[in-house]
């Protein structure tokens, strides 16, 4: 299946939406064991994810392929000790993916792209890149020839600011991961009650509510699968917080009939203020 589990709810309290907390122990296994069973081979983690790591590596069995990210290092020695550092919290010997955590750590500091490469010769990791905020920031580190193994970005159905940088990438036989695929939950709260420094936001989610509502579809399904079923994207990144909401996702892939012209009337939906289309600035 076209998904990635996403982590930084099982180190953090995280999310708009999110109501549950970070899961307890069983409840972990069970959506870890959910995952497997239902061909989710990716988990997408970080050094910043609060204890994710660890858990991930009593528990992950090395039966998923592990993304993880480094936080913003400006020394090949901090580079080389915090994937040290991951990779025993982890309890691997190397991981799937190598990510900057924010592409503005490699822009900076150029020189660690070097101690990436090297890291993946010596088969600590399988793919490097980086995570990005900004088309930007990928250019730059284009020029930089940074050419990535793997990007993860932000992508959905009325954030699609990447889209037109898909093909440059897949030219250089890139791996793209998208993630917030949902917006941190934004897209399913009541536009009604959306709070004052998101109300801009109130119009066009209005909107998307009532597309959805007549095509007899949650905004939930129609987001998720907007994004898997583009064929640029390689992984669709998706956190959970219980074993039903991960089952709920397997559910809404699985059973998507629907044809394109949803995703068409979508994609002209106008947004009054798009920097509010980054949880930054929530």
């Amino acid at each position: 299946m076209k998904i990635t589990l996403g982590t930084v709810q099982f180190g953090i309290n995280y999310g708009i939406a999110n109501t549950h907390g970070v899961p307890a122990d069983e409840e972990l296994k069970s959506i870890l064991a959910t995952a497997k069973e239902h061909d989710i081979n990716y988990l997408d983690t970080a050094h910043a994810y609060g204890n994710a790591e660890e858990r991930l590596g009593l528990f992950s069995e090395n039966r998923f392929n592990i993304i993880t990210k480094f936080p913003a290092v400006k020394t090949n020695d901090e580079l080389q000790n915090v994937l040290s550092l991951s990779l025993d919290k982890l309890n691997c010997s190397a991981v799937y993916g190598y990510l900057a955590h924010n592409a503005d750590t490699l822009i900076e500091n150029p020189f660690l792209w070097e101690t990436l490469l090297k890291a993946k010769e010596e088969k600590k990791i399988n793919k490097i890149g980086f995570s990005l905020y900004s088309p930007e920031q990928l250019e730059r580190l284009i020029a930089l020839n940074c050419i990535p193994d793997i990007v993860q970005l932000p992508y959905s159905i009325l954030d699609r600011k990447f889209a037109n940088k898909f093909q440059v990438l897949k030219g250089f036989g890139t791996e793209i991961h998208v993630r917030s695929v949902f917006l941190q939950g934004l897209y399913f709260m009541d536009p009604e009650g959306l709070p004052e420094k998101l109300s801009d936001l109130k119009p066009a989610l209005l909107e998307l509510h009532n597309i959805c509502k007549e095509n007899n579809v949650t905004v939930s399904d129609v987001a998720l699968n907007y994004a898997v079923a583009n064929p640029f994207i390689d992984q669709v990144v998706i956190g959970v917080d219980t074993t039903a909401q991960l089952k709920e996702n397997i559910r809404a892939v699985s059973d998507w009939r629907l044809e394109n012209d949803l995703f068409s009337r979508i994609e002209t939906i106008a947004i009054k203020n798009k920097t509010l289309l980054n949880p930054v600035n929530w």
